[in-house]
């Protein structure tokens, strides 16, 4: 009983069986083969009572896209879990290129030449018999070839951020600063996590008594030619008053703008690259020399 349920949602009308459904339509394109031989003059309508035998067969789209709750769950996780990210993204890119191929175009063409070349042939040859199977084994071919298409989910956000932080983690920090991954966890409707967005925080072993770390995150921005990504790091430290919220406050960087702020309890420095000039892109190089300012403001905390 579950199965045949999840079955009836598989289609977009009537609450039917599988069974059921292909007797229904089988009788719809019989009725309609008929009255199109019975009744020539009124050859349409045959057509027509045969394309209604489509309805009981249309597959609703399938997608492996989850159906998220809306949490918004930051969980520190390992380097492998950024890899296995990775890869999967990589894979669903593949995927959605496979399925985007021009196989079933090219299928159509076909079919829609080799249906012309027989009504051509059959009515100068008069041939009525031809153009009726033609026509008939057309309209019965159109439910496996154009219902139960697939859409491939791609997390465009994550996905358009991920070679950002890949950029910046295929340089070797210095000695002295961990590197610890985030990803935001939600939810689908069966439990299981979706990851939807990702940061690093760099952290110095032996930090001043203020800083908490480096927050390097990504943000999509609305590029001419589309969405792209750009990343910007956050100096976190407790309070304003410290020596890291100082010395980041104080930084002065060619071609960045440094926005110091927060609170009491805690402050932020934001070190982002100007936007002015087509600066709101940060391409792969842009990354690392992000890391490596981050790298270098670490390392001068780290020796005072």
């Amino acid at each position: 009983m579950k199965g045949e349920a999840r079955m009836e949602k598989d289609f977009r009308f009537l609450p039917l069986g599988l069974p059921a459904r292909l007797v229904v339509s089988g009788c719809l394109f019989a009725l309609g083969a008929a009255l199109e031989l019975l009744f020539p003059r009124t050859f349409l309508m045959g057509v027509a009572v045969s394309m209604l035998g489509w309805l009981p067969l249309m597959l609703e789209r399938a997608t492996n896209k989850p159906k998220d709750q809306g949490l918004e769950e930051w969980r520190l996780v390992s380097m492998a879990e950024i890899d296995r990210l990775d890869d999967s993204l990589a894979q669903t890119r593949k995927l959605r290129r496979s399925m985007g191929a021009p196989g079933r175009a090219a299928l159509v063409v076909l079919l829609v030449v080799l249906l012309f070349i027989v009504l051509a042939a059959g009515g100068a040859s008069g041939r009525l018999d031809l153009v009726y199977v033609a026509l008939n084994a057309t309209i019965f071919l159109v439910p496996a070839v154009f219902f139960g298409t697939v859409k491939v989910h791609l997390p465009v956000d994550i996905a358009l951020k991920m070679p950002c932080f890949r950029a910046v983690l295929s340089e070797t920090p210095p000695a002295g600063v961990a590197i610890a991954p985030y990803i935001r966890f939600d939810k689908d409707d069966k439990g299981l996590d979706v990851p939807e967005d990702l940061r690093l925080l760099f952290e110095l072993k032996r930090p001043p008594e203020d800083l908490v770390g480096v927050q390097v995150q990504a943000a999509i921005n609305n590029g001419p030619n589309g969405p792209v990504p750009y990343l910007y790091a956050v100096v976190l430290t407790r309070g304003k008053d410290g020596p890291a919220h100082g010395a980041a406050a104080r930084l002065r960087l060619k071609g960045y703008e440094v926005e110091a702020g927060g609170d009491k309890e805690y402050g932020t420095v934001v070190i982002r690259q100007k936007t002015s000039g087509g600066g709101y892109h940060t391409t792969p190089d842009d990354c690392t020399e992000l890391a490596s300012l981050c790298y270098r403001f670490l390392g001068s905390l780290a020796g005072a």
